[in-house]
């Protein structure tokens, strides 16, 4: 069994030292090291000095005394683990050990002064630069101390010879500072460098706990987040997966490790392009964005949508690509449906516009014969039929055009949508004058339109067809004798929003969602005539534009229809900038 010589200070106090004190724990090595040692030189001086036959004992007493404190130091030491103390007491002990030798063998000329450099070492070791510092002065004021003692007293116990004593004594004098401050210089240059490689130790240490922390985090989050993480090299080889691949694809981590995604993830229903490039990452761009059709473990499938991102690892040196799926297999089975819904929409509606265009061609002919045969008999026999025959032939004639103009009112129900939209920049004020031009202007009824109307870009056609609607029933329904109709708008950020009021009967709250539904009326159509697609027609183009519309109205006070258009801000300006480009050119 190999033992380390050091071994046999590695107990007590030493244990109370965290492991990741790794300086801390040689320290008090060299001050166990230190303490046994000063404890063997005090046995061996004391051999010697029995065998002489002629002890000092005083000096006996000095060095049995800091032999003790230093044994007894070393024990306590175990108790109250205050270890920069013990390291005091040791140091202040080898400097009176140091001190009374020298008194002893011979003053400032004893060799045996250079070992305070030793004790200075030591200090710096143990203690630090501040220590280290103490240590010297004390052992410099020591060195002065006993060159003085030797120098300028008379000839006795510190003085070996008499001839040319005065040079000696200066002679061990700088040999003895000089000694000193070389020994001094080492230890802190030796103190400053160990504290510098501490210092960055530490630091790089505590930067690796953060990284380490940081990234104990991310694993715990890239391992419990629902998204499929797969991590590869710059040739699409798989270098971690996290769990939620696993629970995506089937395929546990050993399984994946090591292998390329076109080995095991795709198959034939898989886009081979982009399965190319997802699995070699053959693209420029450090981003990639794809959905892609993968095969699972049990040979089902599933749609991913795939984010990759391209790293660089600075401490490797090499490029990674980091692959985050998420499953849109629900949302690719929903587009699949809206697609067939939208096909089967488009058939139902195209079946709807032959159904309408039959519906208004065979309806019409019969109408036109029925009114076309009424005609002729009131023609033929008019004068002959009685009164209550020719109110019922009046009925006959007007059921013919109601149910004509209901025909026609299907047909422009079905176009309003179908338009396509022509945009051009118009006056929306010059407009609504041309609708209430159409109108016929009646005579008991005028039309206030606010100032500063404005000029917008739009479907003018549809413009018109809502306004042309609006104001034809502000007129019709109002029985009145002096009819006002007052139009108005509002500049709402991103939309307008116009008004078309009028001082009519007022429409009760009960009707004001029936008003907006296909060939739904609030009066008989005995009372006004009217095929009930006026209004919906208005709703449907509005809601088309993404504006809404609605109504406020108090009975026998008016009514108040309100819609929204959006603006086409862009398109305003760059229609402006072609209208100005073609004033020029003309």
């Amino acid at each position: 069994m190999n033992i380390s010589p050091t071994g046999i200070f590695k107990f007590g106090a030493y244990k109370a030292i965290p492991d990741d004190h790794i300086i801390e724990k040689q320290r008090y090595v060299l001050f166990g090291i230190y303490t046994f040692a000063g404890l063997l030189i005090y046995l061996i001086y004391g051999m010697e000095e029995y065998a002489q036959g002629l002890p000092s004992y005083n000096h006996f007493a000095i060095f049995t005394c800091v032999a003790v404190t230093l044994f007894m130091n070393y024990l306590m030491v175990q108790i109250h683990k205050y270890l920069e103390l013990a390291y005091t007491i040791s140091i202040i002990a080898g400097l009176i050990l140091i001190h009374a030798f020298t008194y002893d063998v011979g003053g400032i000329r004893n060799p045996d002064l250079i070992y305070s450099g030793l004790i200075i070492l030591y200090s710096y070791i143990v203690l630090g630069n501040h220590g280290g510092k103490i240590t010297f002065f004390l052992s410099m004021a020591n060195i002065i101390f006993f060159y003085v003692l030797t120098d300028f007293t008379t000839e006795g116990k510190f003085i070996s010879f008499i001839s040319d004593g005065d040079e000696i004594n200066r002679r061990h004098l700088i040999t003895a500072i000089t000694s000193m401050v070389l020994l001094t210089a080492l230890s802190m240059y030796l103190e400053n460098a160990k504290n510098i490689t501490i210092f960055r130790v530490k630091e790089s240490r505590d930067i690796l706990q953060v990284k380490n922390t940081e990234l104990e985090e991310l694993s715990l989050v890239a391992s419990e987040t629902e998204n499929a993480i797969i991590i590869t090299s710059n040739r699409g080889v798989i270098t971690w997966v996290n769990d939620g691949f696993e629970r995506l694809t089937g395929y546990t981590i050993d399984e994946s490790i090591g292998r390329n995604m076109k080995e095991f993830l795709f198959g034939n229903l898989s886009d081979q392009q982009i399965a190319t490039k997802l699995s070699y990452c053959d693209f420029e761009t450090p981003s990639y964005h794809a959905e892609i059709l993968l095969y699972r473990n049990d040979g089902t499938t599933v749609w991913v949508e795939q984010n990759v991102t391209r790293v660089y690892d600075d401490e490797e040196g090499t490029t990674k690509y980091i692959f985050i799926g998420t499953d849109v297999t629900e949302r690719k089975h929903a587009e699949v449906q809206m697609e067939e819904y939208l096909r089967n929409l488009e058939g139902t509606n195209m079946e709807l516009d032959k159904f309408a265009y039959v519906v208004s061609h065979d309806l019409k002919a019969p109408l036109r014969a029925i009114g076309n045969l009424t005609g002729w008999i009131e023609e033929d026999t008019g004068h002959l039929l009685p009164e209550n025959v020719r109110t019922n032939f009046n009925l006959i004639k007007n059921r013919v055009i109601r149910m004509e103009s209901l025909i026609n009112g299907i047909l422009e129900y079905s176009k309003a949508s179908k338009k396509k939209n022509q945009y051009e920049l118009f006056d929306s004020a010059k407009l609504i004058n041309d609708c209430y031009d159409l109108l016929g202007k009646p005579e008991n009824c005028e039309i206030e339109i606010q100032s500063g109307m404005p000029v917008i870009f739009a479907d003018k056609i549809k413009f018109e067809q809502v306004f042309l609607n609006l104001i034809s029933n502000a007129i019709k329904f109002n029985s009145k004798s002096s009819k006002h109709i007052k139009v108005s708008f509002r500049d709402e950020s991103d939309h307008f929003r116009f008004t078309v009021s009028d001082n009519g009967p007022g429409i009760d709250p009960k009707f004001h969602d029936k008003i907006f539904v296909i060939f739904q009326t609030i009066n008989t159509r005995d009372e006004f005539e009217s095929s009930g697609v006026g209004l919906a027609i208005v709703k449907k183009v509005v809601e088309e534009e993404g504006g809404k519309i609605w109504l406020e109205s108090v009975i026998n006070e008016g009514s108040s229809f309100h819609f929204t258009w959006p603006k086409s801000t862009i398109l305003e300006t760059e229609a402006q900038i072609n209208q100005e480009i073609e004033k020029k050119a003309s």
